[in-house]
């Protein structure tokens, strides 16, 4: 499976203002955004819709965990099924088999890009001190 993953260690990092963040990076994207709040972190999925999207049922989304705590916080980034419910069934899955939650897909250039700009996005905020 592929996803992407970086830890930021002793940082200090307000977990909540770096999901919000996050959130507000794909939404100014023009992405559609679900998510979902579990005692281990936040869940996120984000994807592009559109009716081309909906009529060939293209159900793949970014989806990010952002876990840990403000000394030490994970995020993983991934492609997903976008899930039409992210109910206590769907957050537990992904907290806790987290690999096998991402579904292996071709990379694009799109989706590399993408990925690069909010890597970037997010070191400059955690750099800039969500505390």
């Amino acid at each position: 499976m592929k996803f992407a993953s970086r830890e930021y260690t002793g940082k200090d990092v307000n977990v909540d203002k770096l999901a919000e963040a996050i959130k507000t990076f794909f939404s100014e994207e023009g992405f559609k955004i679900q998510d979902g709040v579990h005692p281990k972190g936040h869940l996120i999925q984000v994807r592009k819709g559109g009716i081309f999207r909906t009529l060939l049922a293209m159900d793949r989304a970014f989806t990010i965990i952002v876990e840990g705590d403000s000394s030490d916080v994970k995020v993983k980034i991934g492609v997903g099924k976008w899930l039409q419910d992210l109910g206590v069934a769907a957050l537990e899955a992904f907290f806790f088999a987290p690999v096998v939650a991402f579904i292996e897909v071709p990379e694009s250039l799109w989706s590399y890009e993408i990925e690069h700009q909010f890597w970037h996005h997010i070191e400059n905020q955690i750099e800039l001190g969500l505390q």
